[in-house]
């Protein structure tokens, strides 16, 4: 953010300044803000150190307005933090918030010339104004990721796939996508279902498969990075807001979404990993390592559709990678195949072991894929691996690999039965007596269990009590249950 405000020559002369006082030293915030401002000339006290002094994320809403008559176009920002208010009494000083912009033509997805602009928020309340526009623009905020702030504006679906299409700064991109998939997510799930509002799912289609065209001047990281969707535990924060979690509605919503994208672009995808295949040996460059990515997609998205030939696909691309990176895409790729019987999947699993069991940290990752695994039936793949030479219950490492996964794994741990939070309170129990402090660290997959309907709460809090009322139950495990119980 500093960087923004100041620009990156001067953001650089303010590190050496840094260093060349304090090298050595222990330092401040204070300090690292001193050095900046001699460095660059800029006036960082004052509404800039609110962001260190007071807590809370700002929230940053804007609105707009435009008068057709004179072509003015206003873009009205104020700063709210709601958590600073609650602790200080109401009273919230504004922080300097630099938001970098665009306008957009709202039509045709091109950027507007010369409306790029850093726009300086010192106080709760300012209008930004635009002149002799043609029509409402659409506005691009936080560019370059210019403040670490909650963003509240209201946009369309098809301004989001506009912006995710159109918009060449990566962040302001991905930050559209990753809103208008969630959107899609969030109403599928909350209407218990599997498919979506065909205007608005097109809508993304098209973009994303305009990103897919460009991937060589949009970047193939960037592009990869945009076809991922938003995590279950990001999503699962919105409903717990709203009320009530329902972790099966939302894996299926988000896989249904997953198998829409793959179904409708089948083509691409499959035209695209031919055309990424590498051409020669190995190469560790920026470039190299994007086009690894975006193929590796590809093969993700390809296998949603669970087809024989790209089950046959990913085996092969499993046995003939000479890198890492490829040979574990297409191994957790083939380990998500949700059929109950898929024999590429048993050959990944086993061969991935037979050539790295000598390995801690990679054995480490094979745990992890399976604890995160969706499909079904993943409580029993884990139960099995507990007694898998490769797992060790006396090693933290192995424990967070696959118990602690297994926690974060929203659909298999918050099993309406109730399974995952029993198997939980099992593997708790059982490291307490060894390892309490890792053993608390497990119990902590429970904090959110308030979240979810009352047949989930029922389970967790009866499993809650059992952790809880065990004879010799160590501190560590004590206070994180005792707090989960809100007791």
């Amino acid at each position: 953010m500093i960087q923004t405000l100041i620009g990156r020559d001067a953001f650089r002369a303010g590190m050496d300044e840094y260093f060349a006082r304090h090298d050595g030293e222990a330092v401040t915030c204070d300090d690292f803000v001193a050095a900046m401002a001699t460095a660059s000339g800029f006036d960082l006290q004052g509404h800039f150190l609110n962001w260190y002094a007071q807590p809370g994320t700002p929230h940053l809403v804007a609105r707009d307005a435009f008068d057709a008559a004179t072509g003015r176009y206003t873009l009205t920002l104020e700063q709210k933090n709601p958590k600073a208010a609650e602790l200080q009494n109401g009273t919230v000083h504004p922080c300097l918030i630099p938001v970098r912009m665009a306008l957009f033509d709202a039509r045709s997805g091109a950027e507007l010339p010369d409306t790029e602009r850093l726009l300086l928020l010192n106080e709760a309340r300012q209008d930004f104004h635009f002149e002799n526009l043609g029509q409402k623009p659409l506005p691009s905020l936080l560019r370059d990721f210019s403040a670490p702030v909650l963003l509240d504006y209201p946009c369309t679906p098809q301004a989001l796939a506009l912006l995710l299409g159109h918009e060449r700064d990566p962040f302001a991109a991905w930050e559209a996508g990753q809103r208008l998939a969630g959107d899609l997510i969030l109403t599928a799930t909350r209407g218990k279902q599997t498919h979506f509002q065909e205007e608005t799912l097109a809508a993304f289609i098209a973009a994303l498969r305009r990103l897919l065209t460009e991937y060589t001047t949009r970047g193939a990281a960037f592009v990869a990075e945009a076809f991922s969707l938003p995590g279950e535990s990001t999503l699962a924060e919105t409903l717990a807001a709203e009320g009530e979690i329902d972790p099966d509605a939302l894996r299926a919503a988000r896989d249904a979404l997953r198998f829409q994208i793959a179904r409708r672009l089948e083509a691409e995808f499959s035209a695209l990993h031919t055309d990424l295949a590498p051409q020669g040996d190995y190469q560790f460059t920026a470039e190299a390592a994007g086009r690894r990515a975006l193929r590796n997609t590809c093969l993700g998205y390809l296998l949603e559709l669970d087809a024989p030939e790209y089950r046959q696909l990913a085996l092969a691309r499993f046995q003939s990678a000479d890198n890492m990176t490829d040979r574990f895409a297409a191994f957790a790729a083939l380990v998500n195949v949700r059929a109950e019987t898929c024999p590429e999947r048993d050959t990944v699993l086993e061969r991935f072991h037979a050539d790295w069991r000598h390995e801690a940290l990679v054995m480490d990752k094979w745990l992890s894929a399976q604890a995160a695994s969706r499909r079904p039936g993943v409580l029993a793949v884990v139960e099995a691996l507990t007694r898998h030479p490769a797992f060790d219950p006396g090693n933290p490492n192995k424990i967070y690999a696959l118990i602690r996964v297994f926690g974060a794994n929203l659909a298999a741990f918050h099993a309406a039965d109730g399974s995952g939070y029993r198997f939980m309170t099992g593997q708790i129990l059982a490291l307490d007596e060894k390892n309490p402090q890792v053993a608390s660290r497990l119990a902590r997959s429970f904090d959110r269990w308030k979240a979810f309907d009352p047949v989930r709460k029922t389970h967790a809090h009866a499993a809650l009590e059992t952790m809880r009322d065990h004879p010799g139950l160590s501190r560590d495990v004590f206070e994180v249950v005792n707090r989960a119980l809100g007791e």
